[in-house]
């Protein structure tokens, strides 16, 4: 009777961790710490492990690639980003090789996966989501490579814009503006906690870098939507005598400008102003809101050439990059 094939499934069992990290270091990912690397590569010898062969893609004449979105009730995504921009950087990546991209939303479902739906699929790109433990468990079953776009995590490959250095920018141009006098507070955004908490922390060592005085607990105000900004920015202005602003996007900074309006205060006379992400809707502003640039094509450019490294040329290079965006210089800091 023929043994029954080891898996990474067995192996992770047996050593009592995750799948999805016994199937990293076996496809030689160098995210693992070594010595969880060294305990793997010795367990699944001595379990006889044998990794299953998988042909090279140069001679296929498409390659496809599963892009998955956000489910919909996450419907401020869709204001924020243009989804086009992004597959047209992801077929500049590839070059002149011919992809096939099949968008999927990420409800979490692992069934997409089944065997006769997975069919051919090359690679996949987690834009804005990430994820479900599950699908991550498959997919490096099935030694799919995958990465995200603006989300990370420590073990995955991602690409993602570099909130941490557009942070400082801005608050470095409010400093230029206001010197000394300069009191800032941040608006995050909760339904957005990943990237809410990265863009507070780059405010949070700009001041810390300045000297200028900024205290988490009371400086950094949450807001669940963007009708929060009158119930709760508006009136922490007037008490806290605030006088510069840095908002989690675009978005928030343009209705917090609208409301500013409301309370008939001239921006930025009574409080610079910034964004992020120079969203198209800053051109229908009559001032233009500083910010800095967001690349969608640029993000997904680096997604396509990365996977075409890994399906093509089949490296096993990890990628967890942060693309710094030049600050946009507006009219209201």
């Amino acid at each position: 009777m023929m043994a029954k094939k080891v898996t990474v499934y067995d192996i992770a069992k047996a050593l009592d961790i995750s799948p999805s990290t016994v199937s990293r270091v076996l496809n030689n990912s160098s995210l693992i710490s070594e010595e969880k690397r060294e305990l793997i590569l010795r367990t699944a010898e001595e379990m006889h492990y044998e990794k299953r062969s998988i042909k090279k893609q140069k001679g296929r004449a498409i390659i496809t690639i599963r892009l998955f979105l956000p489910m919909a009730k996450f419907s401020y995504i869709h204001l924020f980003y243009d989804v086009a921009e992004l597959l047209e950087g992801v077929q500049q990546g590839f070059g002149e090789t011919r992809i096939n991209i099949i968008t999927s939303l990420n409800d979490g479902d692992a069934s997409l996966f089944d065997s006769k739906k997975l069919g051919d699929i090359d690679g996949c790109i987690f834009a804005f989501t990430k994820p479900s433990v599950q699908i991550e468990e498959l997919l490096e079953d099935r030694s799919v490579p995958f990465l995200m776009l603006n989300r990370s995590n420590p073990e995955h490959n991602y690409v993602l814009v570099d909130n941490l250095s557009g942070m400082d920018k801005l608050v470095g141009a409010m400093y230029e503006k206001r010197k000394d006098s300069l009191k800032p507070c941040f608006i995050g955004f909760s339904q957005l906690p990943s990237v809410s908490a990265l863009r507070e922390q780059g405010v949070i060592e700009a001041c810390q870098r300045r000297h200028i005085s900024f205290d988490p607990d009371l400086d950094v105000i949450m807001v669940d939507s963007l009708t929060e900004l009158n119930s709760k920015v508006i009136p922490a202005l007037k008490e806290r005598s605030y006088n510069a602003v840095l908002c989690f996007n675009d978005l928030m900074a343009v209705s917090l400008y609208q409301a500013a309006l409301h309370q008939n205060w001239q921006v930025p006379d009574r409080f610079s102003l910034s964004g992020f992400d120079n969203s198209p809707m800053l051109q229908l502003m009559d001032q233009r809101i500083d910010t800095i640039e967001f690349s969608l094509r640029t993000l997904g450019m680096e997604a396509g050439l990365w996977l075409s490294s890994r399906i093509i040329d089949r490296s096993q290079a990890p990628i967890q990059k942060a693309l710094e965006g030049p600050y946009i210089v507006g009219e209201t800091i």
